[in-house]
């Protein structure tokens, strides 16, 4: 009889030093970023940690997932109106928030060949997909001017810097398409705004 009792104790403690699976948590807010074409990483340089860091000062505490996608960023999806693959990514991984965490304000984002992949990634998402994106922030954009699916165009916000050839569909990069670091702060701004 002492030992069934101490054997029912010992299952039982093992019970609760079992780790549990973790569950998925959901920020308050959540943003995918797209970077430019052959920038590093998936965050690149110029725009993406910029850009997180005056987001997550703006937040002033909330919590905050920002989410570089991972594709080629190479000249070749440049040319090509943006990768297909990186927009198939960002589609997905935004129709999965939007359903697996229905507090979560969705943000999408992209920096030069980013923002046409950004534009993609719109255009792939169904309308109860397109309705979860509270924002489309993009820096620089070869697409820019172009409207976005449904009630994502509502919410949109461009930064387009002056002689950025890019921004105005030439595939000339001067210096003015490396400054859209010094916009983080009006898109953390903006995003605030919608959220």
């Amino acid at each position: 009889m002492l030992a069934t009792v101490f054997l029912l104790s010992v299952l039982s403690l093992s019970a609760f030093a079992t780790p549990l699976e973790p569950r998925q948590s959901c920020s308050a807010v959540t943003v995918y970023f797209a970077r430019g074409t052959t920038e590093i990483g998936t965050l690149g340089t110029f725009v993406g940690p910029p850009f997180q860091s005056a987001l997550k000062s703006a937040l002033a505490g909330r919590t905050l997932e920002f989410v570089g996608i991972k594709y080629p960023a190479a000249i070749g999806g440049y040319l090509a109106g943006g990768d297909q693959g990186g927009a198939t990514t960002m589609a997905n991984l935004v129709t999965a928030k939007a359903s697996s965490c229905p507090n979560t304000k969705i943000v999408i984002s992209g920096y030069s060949q980013g923002a046409q992949v950004t534009h993609l990634a719109a255009g792939k998402l169904s309308s109860s997909a397109q309705s979860r994106v509270n924002a489309a922030v993009l820096f620089g954009d070869p697409d820019n001017g172009q409207a976005f699916p449904g009630p994502i165009n509502g919410h949109v916000k461009s930064f387009c810097a002056p002689g950025d050839l890019i921004c105005h569909g030439q595939s000339v990069v001067l210096p003015p398409h490396l400054t859209y670091g010094a916009n983080a702060a009006e898109a953390a701004s903006f995003v605030v705004s919608q959220i």
